[in-house]
């Protein structure tokens, strides 16, 4: 898969940045509220999509005031399974154009110890990641796995791979294998960064792993800290 290193450019998603965009996203929000109320528009896809896709920007702007904050939120005791839903759900009306083609396959009660918010962010980057892998064909399979050390969420797919060349640099800030200038290569950096500040982190499954799909071609672990 051909890459493409970004070049250095200054960082202007500073906090005071993110705090202003949020005002005009709140009226967004505002106003389709309102048009829901008062119109037959919230039941249709173009209306729901429009809606999902404010609310993903809402997270999103959560996670970047999570990021700039030096220590971010503290982390604590929570369910897994209902923030694994929560990023399936932001990305229902990308997801649902795979059909049969995703999975997503809960284990049950299953609790961690972090923020919801660094998992929500990971989950989603790394969702939204597999989706663009397998625009042209291929399937997605999201699973809640329990460990000795704490749960991890498995995001699969059967896309082109990663260049094993690639495998060490996923991580770095503005590296990104995608063509196009469809990536900024921050999602992993940021997704890592924020795992590890709640005591957990992101990797790359190998292949060797017991637990990997055996139909996988790129499988990534979110790992979670076991709640005491």
């Amino acid at each position: 898969m051909a890459t493409k290193e970004l070049p250095q450019q200054p960082d202007i998603l500073g906090p005071g940045l993110v705090h202003e965009m949020r005002h005009p996203l709140m009226g967004i929000k505002a106003g389709l509220e309102l048009l829901a109320r008062t119109t037959g528009v919230g039941q249709s896809d173009e209306f729901r999509l429009i809606a999902q896709q404010v609310a993903r920007l809402e997270e999103l702007f959560r996670t970047w005031q999570e990021f700039f904050t030096p220590q971010g939120a503290a982390p604590a005791p929570f369910a897994v399974e209902p923030v694994v839903q929560r990023s399936v759900d932001l990305l229902a009306y990308r997801l649902r154009k795979l059909g049969p083609r995703f999975v997503f396959e809960p284990a049950g009660p299953t609790y961690g110890r972090g923020t919801t918010q660094a998992l929500l962010h990971a989950v989603t980057n790394l969702l939204t990641n597999a989706a663009d892998a397998v625009e042209h064909g291929g399937r997605v399979q999201v699973r809640v796995l329990a460990g000795d050390a704490g749960p991890e969420v498995r995001i699969s797919d059967d896309g082109e791979g990663i260049a094993a060349a690639d495998e060490a640099r996923l991580f770095e800030p503005r590296f990104t294998t995608k063509r196009g200038g469809r990536g900024t290569g921050l999602g992993l950096h940021v997704a890592r960064t924020m795992m590890e500040r709640s005591g957990g982190g992101v990797q790359l499954v190998k292949a060797a792993d017991p637990r990997r799909l055996p139909w996988a071609h790129t499988e990534f672990a979110v790992c979670i800290a076991r709640a005491p």
